[in-house]
């Protein structure tokens, strides 16, 4: 392990490989706290290691201290899973691997994650720490391993030894238990600072691999999904494409950058050079259906959302496309249906509600667009959703229910012109002047 003021939840992670492994090595980078008490109450070897923005050194130089036959890595916001105990002895009798890809459960705080190219499926809650997380994301990662002086870190970030393990020939394969990650599970200040932390080391490992297309992929997918920067993301993409043109994920990626900035066509264009059968279809397809409604295509949208639909468990963010897209379609019941069935499932999700008022205002129910569109208020409180509450009132002539929108409106925003304007107008409207709309 690599560590560094992580007193708050090393013990768990220690106390989680007890009986498992027969010696834990532990570099410090520089803690403040008392992580280096901690690790040691639990039977580590700790050492001091001056942290050079490279986590592959840092790893190796624990690696140097271990004196066993297998290696198992873990981090400090990680835990092994209850059940490894019980698979790993039969693992490491295997004369011809070396090394195995350990599934990891990263726990996200949000309904509908996702990561690299996958996205989240719910949580079955079988860590009480992931209580709180409504989602995990699986990733893989070499985490078990041989002892071998050949067998080490390589890479300044997303560190690994596959590529170690390849070059003696030795075989690489899937374990069958699972790490528990927490690390997502924070609040947005430390996630703020640990993307510039891994920003700062991905563009450096840019430099360093300018030939490495995965570098690449990976800091254009950070500039865009952590900063925001899709034209930096298209930048580095377009690199990543020039060194390996096939790669499916860094397609995908580019769909996705087109898509967030509204050029549909590209974003299409790009998706379609992912062909993959699995892993990603969710979140292509998702994709795809966004692209397909921005060019109007809604047709081809309903289909590319309901193969997404198929690549996930209960996301009613795509099923609220779905319906959105039925309605535009015409099937009004059946898209409104299951537009109700995604407010039911996430009653405070912003967009879902939104893509239901909009429906029911092109399916001419206005009674249902006013109750929703005010139930949007309660969720974002803006002049502008209130305004937009009062006028499907105002369209219904329930002039009552449109003063007592733009009333509460004026609570919260006693200053906004437009509902005192709006306001105005509906008193007037209610003692016979001209008509407001």
């Amino acid at each position: 392990m690599i560590v560094k003021n992580e007193a708050h939840t090393l013990r768990a992670c220690l106390n989680s490989v007890q009986g498992v492994v027969q010696q834990i090595v532990v570099a410090d980078t520089g803690s403040t706290d008392n992580t280096q008490d901690i690790a040691r109450e639990c039977g580590a070897e700790v050492i001091s290691f001056s942290w050079e923005n490279d986590f592959a050194k840092a790893r190796n130089a624990a690696l140097a201290l271990m004196t066993t036959d297998w290696v198992l890595v873990l981090d400090a916001d990680e835990e092994l899973d209850r059940d490894a105990k019980m698979h790993i002895p039969n693992l490491l009798n295997a004369t011809d691997v070396g090394g195995y890809r350990i599934p990891i459960r990263n726990y996200a705080l949000g309904r509908f994650s996702r990561g690299w190219d996958r996205v989240g499926v719910p949580n079955d809650y079988r860590h009480e720490r992931a209580n709180n997380a409504p989602s995990y994301l699986t990733s893989q990662a070499y985490r078990l391993f041989r002892k071998h002086p050949e067998i080490y870190f390589t890479s300044r970030i997303h560190e690994g030894v596959e590529h170690r393990i390849s070059s003696l020939g030795l075989k690489l394969q899937v374990a069958n238990f699972f790490i528990h990650h927490f690390g997502q599970m924070v609040d947005q200040h430390a996630r703020n600072r640990k993307n510039v932390f891994y920003l700062d080391l991905l563009r450096a490992q840019t430099e360093e691999q300018p030939d490495d297309h995965e570098a690449w992929s990976r800091l254009g997918l950070h500039e865009f999904e952590c900063f925001n920067r899709p034209e930096e993301a298209l930048r580095c993409f377009e690199r990543a494409l020039v060194l390996r043109p096939n790669v499916p994920e860094t397609w995908l990626f580019m769909g996705m950058v087109y898509a967030g900035m509204g050029r549909h066509q590209e974003s299409l264009a790009a998706l379609e050079r992912d062909t993959r059968a699995e892993t990603s279809c969710a979140v292509r397809e998702d994709l795809r259906g966004d692209a397909l409604v921005g060019l109007g295509r809604f047709e081809e949208a309903r289909l590319a959302y309901r193969k997404a639909l198929k690549g996930t468990v209960g996301n009613a963010l795509v099923e609220s496309k779905l319906g959105f897209t039925e309605v535009r379609l015409g099937q009004k019941k059946h898209g409104l249906a299951m537009l109700r069935r995604a407010v039911r499932s996430e009653p405070n999700m912003y967009t879902i509600q939104d893509r239901l008022m909009k429906a029911c205002i092109i399916a001419e129910r206005l009674p249902e667009a006013a109750e929703t569109a005010e139930k949007l208020t309660a969720l974002v409180a803006h002049p502008t959703l209130y305004l937009r509450a009062a006028s499907i009132r105002a369209q219904m002539k329930h002039w009552d229910q449109t003063e007592a929108i733009l009333s509460r409106g004026l609570l919260l925003f006693p200053q906004s012109e437009e509902l005192q304007a709006a306001r105005a107008e509906v008193v007037r409207r209610k003692l016979g002047s001209p008509g407001w709309t």
